[in-house]
C-alpha cells in the first residue's frame, strides 16, 4: 500500500511506495507541487505544506490547491482504478483487492473506491468498510513505524503528521509537526505552516501569527506563507495593513501575482511591489 500526500506542496521528497497514498496538507498560497524543485503559479485558496508524498489523501483541503476533488472526479479516480489496475498483484479477497485500488490510489480515490464497492454490491457492506479500514490502518502503522524508528528524522516525523491530518487528527498531527521542528532546530518550513494554520482553524491566532513568523524567519521569500498569514490577517484580525505588506511583499517576489484575484482580494488596488523601505513581517 502507499500512501500519498494530501495536499500541494513546493518541496516534496520521493512518494513512498509502499503504503496508500494518505494526504497532503492544505494552504493558501501559489507554489506548485514539484519533486524536486520549486515552481510558482497562482495562488489558490489556504493549503497545508507537505514535504513528503503519503498517498492517501492531500488534506491540502483548505488549499487541495483550489478545493476538495468533485466527487465526480473522485468517482473517475476510482473508476480508472478499477479497470487499469485491477489489482493484478493483490491477493484475492485482500483489501487492495476488495476494493481494486492500487498503491498510487489517492485518499479520495480510495474513499471514491469504497462508494463504487458499496454501489456494486459483490460484497457484503460490512466487508467492503473493513477493508478500507484494514488498508488505512496498515498505512498509518507504515508511517508510525517509520516515525519511531527515525526519531531525529525531520521527514518521518513530518510525513506521519500529514498522515494524521488527512485523518483529521489535529491534535496528533501538531504534535508530529512539532516533533519536525524539534528535528530540524525549528528550521522546518512546512512543519510551522501547516501548525500555523492548524491553530488558525481552532482560533488559536497569536500563537498561529508566531507560527508563519517563524516560518518567514527561516524561509523569507516563502510566498505560500505569506499568504497564508495574509489571509490570516483578513479574516480574523481584519488588519488590511498587515495583509498589504504582506502581499507587497509576495508581488515584490512574484510580479505576475499581481493581478491575481487572491491578491486583489486581500490587497484590493493599494499594492506596491517596489516598496522603498525593506519588508519587516507585520507583527
Amino acid at each position: 500500500m502507499t500512501m500519498a500526500t494530501m495536499m500541494t506542496t513546493t518541496r516534496t521528497t520521493p512518494s513512498m511506495t509502499t503504503h496508500l497514498t494518505m494526504a497532503r496538507c492544505q494552504r493558501r498560497s501559489a507554489t506548485a507541487t514539484t519533486t524536486t524543485t520549486t515552481t510558482t503559479t497562482e495562488p489558490s485558496s489556504k493549503r497545508f505544506l507537505s514535504s513528503s508524498r503519503l498517498h492517501l489523501h492531500r488534506r491540502r483541503r483548505r488549499r487541495q490547491r483550489s478545493g476538495s476533488s468533485s466527487a465526480s472526479a473522485s468517482a473517475d479516480d476510482a473508476n480508472n482504478n478499477n479497470s487499469n489496475n485491477n489489482s493484478p498483484f493483490a491477493p484475492k479477497g485482500s483489501p487492495e483487492d476488495i476494493l481494486r485500488v492500487s498503491r498510487q490510489t489517492s485518499f479520495e480515490g480510495l474513499k471514491a473506491a469504497r462508494r463504487v464497492a458499496l454501489d456494486e454490491a459483490k460484497y457484503p457492506p460490512e466487508t467492503i468498510h473493513k477493508a478500507f479500514e484494514d488498508i488505512v490502518e496498515n498505512s498509518v502503522r507504515f508511517f508510525k513505524t517509520k516515525a519511531e524508528e527515525n526519531p531525529s528524522d525531520a521527514d518521518a516525523q513530518f510525513a506521519l503528521g500529514n498522515v494524521y491530518q488527512t485523518l483529521e487528527m489535529p491534535e496528533k498531527a501538531i504534535e508530529q509537526y512539532e516533533k519536525t521542528l524539534t528535528c530540524s532546530n525549528k528550521t522546518h518550513l512546512d512543519a510551522s505552516n501547516n501548525i500555523a494554520m492548524l491553530l488558525q482553524e481552532r482560533g488559536e491566532i497569536d500563537k498561529a501569527e508566531a507560527y508563519y513568523l517563524n516560518a518567514l524567519t527561516h524561509h523569507p521569500e516563502s510566498v505560500d506563507v505569506m499568504f497564508n498569514w495574509a489571509s490570516l490577517k483578513v479574516q480574523c484580525r481584519a488588519d488590511l495593513e498587515g495583509a498589504r505588506v504582506l502581499i507587497n511583499r509576495i508581488v515584490t517576489l512574484e510580479p505576475k501575482l499581481k493581478k491575481h484575484p487572491l491578491v486583489k482580494e486581500l490587497a484590493g488596488d493599494d499594492i506596491d511591489d517596489e516598496p522603498d523601505e525593506p519588508f519587516v513581517p507585520p507583527i
